[in-house]
């Protein structure tokens, strides 16, 4: 913006300075005129630099949230792994307590029955 508004100044100033001029003030016309062009060349170079300045830094934030989402992604798979064994880990050991159960259930009914047990 600043660049511009130089610009625009550089461009203003060449052409009052060509409105009505004596051979000398054509001289510094002519001057203001080349420093113009300099000044508009130095502005699309500078342009051209920022705008490729905004494009790297878009593009290390692209991959810096690509990176973190990989990594985000990581810790959920482990996360999920672990709570996956947990529950197969509770769900052995409620299989196993299960079992001792029914087997105690088996016991006591086959001896109210006056049954053997080896059957449990």
């Amino acid at each position: 913006m600043l660049l511009k508004n130089k610009l625009m100044m550089a461009m203003l100033a060449a052409t009052i300075g060509l409105m009505g001029c004596t051979e000398s003030q054509e001289d510094k016309a002519e001057n203001a005129k080349k420093e113009a062009a300099e000044m508009y060349s130095d502005a699309a170079e500078k342009t051209g630099d920022m705008a490729e300045d905004a494009k790297e830094k878009a593009k290390e934030a692209m991959d810096a949230a690509k990176e973190k989402a990989e990594e985000a992604k990581k810790v959920a798979e482990e996360k999920a792994e672990e709570a996956k064994k947990a529950a197969e880990e509770k769900a052995a050991e409620a299989k196993k307590v299960a079992a001792e159960k029914l087997k105690e259930a088996c016991i006591k009914a086959k001896k109210a029955l006056g049954e053997s047990t080896e059957d449990c």
